[in-house]
């Protein structure tokens, strides 16, 4: 594994034990911010890369993802690991891509890594 996916494993291991320590309520709260938090740094990868039609259709995105938080709060927990769990395609989708928008090649296994680990935890703490 390389350090990209270890800093994802150490970011879901320090960020996601707080949700054990809270009531299920605040941990909604806490994955619908984090959820939403995500999907906005594609806006700032869209606006550093300069083409204005990658800021537009990341800033799209960004805005279904949070709308994905949203849901997670108002209608169903299930909406918050489904959006971490899409994040992580359209993390994937930006690998070697050219006409999306570009990153930092260390950030997309970083994220692809904390997105599915986090959906699966999000799963398995809300099922019990």
């Amino acid at each position: 594994m390389g350090r990209p996916t270890w800093l994802g494993l150490a970011l879901f291991g320090l960020t996601l034990p707080a949700h054990l320590f809270v009531e299920q309520d605040s941990s909604l709260v806490l994955a619908a911010i984090t959820r939403a938090l995500i999907g906005g740094a594609y806006i700032g990868f869209g606006a550093a890369d300069g083409r204005r039609s990658v800021f537009w259709s990341e800033l799209a995105v960004a805005l279904v993802f949070g709308a994905a938080a949203v849901a997670g709060l108002l209608w169903h927990w299930a909406a918050l690991p489904l959006g971490l769990a899409l994040h992580a395609l359209w993390d994937l989708a930006h690998h070697n891509a050219r006409r999306l928008t570009r990153v930092p090649r260390w950030y997309i296994p970083f994220c692809v890594v904390f997105d599915l680990m986090a959906a699966a935890f999000l799963v398995l703490l809300y099922t019990r």
